[in-house]
């Protein structure tokens, strides 16, 4: 939780959150899916590659973070708790999985977008939307691209994956919660409150993402030792969902859009690859596992951990156990993603791939060096 400066948003900037809201709005009346992030994320990102000021303060984001993430926790029950710890060696490989798959796919992504092999890495790999881009920053990587990449990267999966679930007629088999109402006044500040202590745990043990992580900590702990029982009102579940499709939509600047078209097509198209292998190991882990294929393919996705657990509670998916195999992920991922890229370098895993991939890509290498 760094120190930052409290600014209002600059008037002409409530516009777009007027406009936000409307889109949102009528996105729930048609009942889209994830209606009130998908809405003011697309309404947000194009009024600021338009080149309007936007309203997304980081404020407002933090708090989106803690409502979903506490949100989140209020299905983490025992029974939901166990079942994380006996899929606990699973969700480690699946993450290693991703890893591999991304460097696979960071190959062609450098090859085809003319970057340098450490920056396609970086770009590709399913980590934080700005800590890639620091931590790559650090070791001789370039953090425009990986911002781009990784931006579009969790844009494109929310867009795409609530949208396919529906539209291919498959659901989840798991109740993470029995029927239950909403949480009264006083159990709502309680929960909102586990989920701040949660996040200043999180921020004292330096997690990268102390926001979400910390609340679903805290809010997770206390469902689970029976203290919480009930669901957060549907009104303050859509303003989180809002502040987080304000947040993405926002990172697509004009500058940014006008100087890298060719990065967004050619990101893009290698994001959606990657969505589709692991899509393929989705499958997988369907059939030999008890977990349902739409949990799985949430589980296993790209996307990043809140707006994948927003999209899991949507859908009325296993929330506790999707946000379990991101959270692990994102520990995997931003922790060891730099030994992981001097791993793949040392055993030649990049150059077996460019030799094995020539024929289609040409003899072309950038590595970065």
């Amino acid at each position: 939780m760094s120190k930052t400066r409290f600014r209002l948003p600059p008037p002409r900037a409530y516009i777009s959150l007027a406009v936000s809201i409307a889109v949102g709005a009528t996105a729930a009346w048609l009942h889209v899916p994830l209606a009130w992030t998908l809405g003011p994320l697309i309404a947000t990102a194009v009024m600021s590659v338009c080149g309007q000021p936007v309203f997304a303060p980081l404020s407002g984001r933090r708090f989106g973070q803690l409502v979903i993430g506490t949100s989140t926790g209020l299905s983490v029950t025992a029974a939901v708790l166990a079942s994380i710890v006996a899929f606990l060696p699973l969700i480690v490989v699946t993450s290693l999985v991703a890893v591999l798959f991304s460097a696979g796919v960071s190959v062609f992504f450098a090859h085809f977008a003319r970057l340098d092999r450490k920056t396609a890495y970086f770009a590709m790999v399913p980590g934080g939307l700005s800590e890639m881009a620091n931590i790559a920053s650090m070791v001789g990587a370039h953090a425009e691209p990986i911002a781009v990449s990784q931006a579009l990267r969790v844009a494109l999966l929310v867009l795409i994956m609530p949208q396919l679930i529906v539209s291919l007629g498959i659901h989840g088999n798991v109740e993470d919660l029995p029927v239950q109402g909403n949480l009264t006044l006083v159990t709502l500040l309680t929960a909102l409150g586990c989920g701040a202590v949660g996040i200043g745990v999180a921020w004292l043990l330096r997690f990268n993402n102390p926001w979400m992580i910390g609340a679903l900590m805290g809010a997770s702990a206390a469902t689970a030792a029976g203290l919480l029982h009930g669901l957060m009102p549907y009104w303050l579940f859509a303003t989180g969902q809002m502040m987080m499709g304000l947040s993405i939509g926002a990172r697509f600047r004009r500058e940014m859009v006008m100087r890298l078209p060719r990065l967004f097509a050619i990101s893009a198209l290698h994001t959606l690859a990657l969505a589709a292998m692991l899509l393929a190991v989705a499958f997988v882990v369907s059939s030999f596992t008890s977990l349902d294929f739409a949990s799985a393919a949430l589980s296993t996705s790209p996307g990043g951990t809140s707006e994948m657990a927003v999209t899991a509670q949507t859908l009325h998916l296993s929330v506790g156990l999707v946000t379990a195999f991101h959270v692990v992920r994102a520990f995997v991922v931003n922790g060891f993603a730099t030994r992981f890229y001097t791993l793949f370098e040392r055993i030649g895993l990049f150059d077996r791939i460019e030799r094995w991939a020539a024929p289609l890509i040409g003899s072309s290498r950038h590595d970065g060096r």
